[in-house]
């Protein structure tokens, strides 16, 4: 079994896919005006997705994967397939819940330091990647459907819009997209895709649990990311829970 469905090569030919595709190649067309672009890649389907639009417009944009160190296993040979380069932040993900004892660790550096996780793992890569190659624009495959945050920030914002704290534009090209859409965009181009769907698809998990992303973010944690984790990758879940026991709370 794998995770194209007959179902997505019909969608693609509808004139509502159409029209979406179409006005994510323009969004992208639009940015150009703005300066360099470059894609913020995590080696799931949306980012792919959003890689390959790009660069339908703008021939070898330039991609990064900002590493957390508990990515999933094939993530960082989807960057070298696609040719994203790997920025690595100072401390990895487990690192920095190992230091604040989070996740029950029993054996933290400081207990009481408030990590913000987000300026560590993605901002300052964010910044770096987007000094390193002289960026203007970076493009990121959000989708409204993704959660009820995503959704505000895409009918307030749309699918360009500055962001002050990195100093350049935002571009979400699949903001409005669903993830028919999505599924329909990687089996009408042919494109290659994470293996771990292909995984999730013979287990019977829901498609709209498929999501590639930090293994042990609070993300996963809260959408049951970490329950799917658990069954594709069960050795690397356990060595996790042996030092963090409160992520087995939610799976």
């Amino acid at each position: 079994m794998t995770a194209i469905e007959r179902g997505d090569r019909a969608h693609a030919r509808t004139r509502g896919f159409e029209r979406r595709v179409s006005a994510a190649l323009a969004a992208v067309e639009q940015a150009t005006a703005y300066g360099r672009i470059g894609v913020s890649y995590s080696g799931g389907k949306d980012s792919t997705v959003t890689l390959d639009l790009v660069r339908r417009i703008v021939p070898g944009a330039p991609a990064a994967l900002y590493d957390s160190g508990c990515e999933y296993s094939g993530t960082l040979e989807m960057a070298a397939h696609y040719g994203a380069e790997i920025i690595k932040p100072e401390m990895s993900l487990v690192e920095l819940c190992r230091y604040g004892g989070y996740w029950g660790y029993a054996r933290p550096v400081d207990d009481e330091v408030d990590i913000n996780f987000m300026a560590f793992l993605v901002t300052e890569p964010a910044i770096y990647f987007a000094e390193q190659q002289h960026l203007d624009v970076i493009a990121m495959g959000l989708r409204a459907q993704e959660s009820g945050a995503r959704r505000m920030n895409a009918w307030k914002r749309g699918t360009l819009y500055f962001a002050e704290a990195l100093g350049v534009w935002h571009l979400c090209p699949l903001a409005f997209w669903m993830e028919r859409d999505v599924w329909a965009y990687i089996a009408s181009r042919g494109l290659r895709y994470h293996p771990a769907y292909d995984k999730m698809a013979e287990l019977g998990i829901p498609r709209v649990d498929w999501r590639i992303s930090m293994a042990m973010g609070e993300v996963q944690a809260r959408v049951g990311g970490l329950s799917v984790w658990r069954q594709i990758e069960p050795e690397r879940y356990n060595a996790l829970i042996a030092d963090f026991p409160m992520l087995a709370g939610f799976t």
